[in-house]
């Protein structure tokens, strides 16, 4: 859902040729976003799922996926 908003502020900046909407605003939401994700969403799911959820971080990168080698 946040990247399809991200993407929606991307491009009402560029359909409205708003340079602020698109270096500034846009990037500082993302900003936000993200500094939410990690203070208050993940220590709601430390609290709720514990120990399981903490194994679930190291294994799991929280934005870019890591690949693989198949052997």
């Amino acid at each position: 859902m946040l990247l399809g908003l991200f993407l929606f502020l991307l491009g009402l900046g560029i359909l409205l040729s708003s340079l602020s909407l698109i270096f500034i605003f846009t990037p500082l939401f993302i900003v936000l976003n993200v500094l939410y994700l990690k203070a208050v969403e993940e220590k709601e799911l430390e609290k709720k799922f514990g120990k399981e959820y903490l194994e679930y971080k190291k294994r799991v990168p929280m934005f870019i996926p890591r690949f693989k080698k198949v052997k």
